[in-house]
Formats: structure tokens, sequence, C-alpha cells
């Protein structure tokens, strides 16, 4: 029997040293792996929400209208956009509760109210759904998101949010004003997930033009 032992031992040995010296698929790296560990990680992940609407492209004029909204404070163009995404979803299923992304201290220092609140509480107003004001908590200072890469975004973001809801069994809608790789809604759909909620759909103003970040399984309608 230990004579067969030996070659297989052998074969293994170069098996696994072949392993290890093989090269990532991906970035031609020398690597341990098929696919590295940076590569690995940098893959696009599927969302936490389920679903997502946006009612208009982050393109020229629209793009205009939501800086003028979120930076000089025109609350009547933000009750506009809000009225533009209501329309958009109106048919959709009907959320039990709609909540929105939390600002940093800092933003609403500056800004004086949060933009995606804003929009989130006249939805709610004219869809008739409850939106919970203080439905998610931040409870980490992270930097501005402009400029950042996606993986760069969500490492930005990781145990940024928190929500004290239960949301067992619940439809939550998360509304925001853009979308642009979607690592604030992840984050955000993360945490209500994980307080139970059932179904996360994830509704914005305007979403960048450009590929889905994240794969197939979730249709965004614009």
């Amino acid at each position: 029997m230990l004579i067969f032992e030996a070659p297989r031992l052998s074969f293994a040995r170069r098996l696994l040293a072949a392993c290890l010296d093989q090269d990532c698929a991906l970035c031609g790296a020398t690597s341990g792996a098929l696919v590295c560990g940076d590569c690995a990680s940098a893959l696009p992940a599927p969302p936490q929400f389920d679903d997502a609407t946006a009612a208009f492209s982050y393109a020229f004029p629209v793009d205009r209208l939501v800086l003028r909204f979120k930076y000089a404070g025109d609350l009547a163009i933000g009750h506009w956009l809000a009225g533009a995404l209501a329309e958009r979803v109106r048919r959709e299923a009907r959320p039990d509760l709609l909540v929105a992304p939390p600002s940093t201290r800092e933003r609403l220092r500056r800004r004086g109210f949060n933009p995606a609140l804003e929009i989130a509480k006249s939805v709610g107003r004219s869809l008739g759904v409850r939106c919970a004001i203080d439905g998610l908590d931040r409870i980490r200072e992270t930097i501005p998101q402009p400029g950042l890469a996606r993986r760069e975004r969500e490492r930005n973001l990781e145990g940024a949010f928190d929500c004290r809801l239960a949301l067992d069994g619940l439809h939550v809608a998360l509304v925001d004003d853009v979308m642009t790789t979607g690592a604030t809604a992840n984050a955000a759909s993360n945490v209500l997930k994980q307080r139970g909620a059932a179904r996360v759909s994830l509704w914005v103003v305007a979403r960048t033009p450009g590929g889905r970040p994240f794969g197939d399984r979730t249709e965004l309608h614009v």
C-alpha cells in the first residue's frame, strides 16, 4: 500500500506548487489562486435592494436642477423633482414605509436640510405612504463620496448606517436624489434587511448614465 501512496503524494505536491505559482486570471499578477484577492474584492456584488426606479437620467438639464436644489437650497425645485419621482413610481407596488439615507452632520450644517429626506417626505405625502424621518441613522461620519471609485465608496460607507425600527416583513422604499454607483443604496439596504425588511425598493430622482454596477439581477427602470 505504501508503494502507491508515495507517487500520489508527489503528484499532489506538484499540483499544489503549480497552483501557488499560477497567475491571476483577471490581472495576471502572480497569485496562489485563480483570481487574486484584490481582483476578488473588486468584483461586482449583487445589490441588497430588490428593485430600483429612477425618474430621470442624471444628465443635462436634470443635473442642473438637482444641483440647484441640493446646493442652492431651492426647495421649490426639490418639490418638483419629488413630484416627478412620485408619478414615476405611482404604479409600482406600494411600500409600507419610506426612508432616506441620512446626511453627515457637516452637510446638514452647511445645507440646512437633507435633500434625500425632503424628496422622501414629499413623495410620501403624494402617495399616502408614511415616511420615517429617523428611519436610518448615521452612526459614523464619512468623507464626501464624489471623486471616490466604487470600491472606495463601499469602504467609506461600511458601518456608517444603523436602523432602530422593527421592519419584520415590511416592504421599504429607500428614497434618494441621485444614484451613482449604488454604494449608498447598497449600504443602507443592507441595514434595512438586517432589521427584517422583506423587500427594499430603491427610488431615486436621477440615475447617472452607464451600466448597472451590480450585475443583471436588479432591473433599473428609467
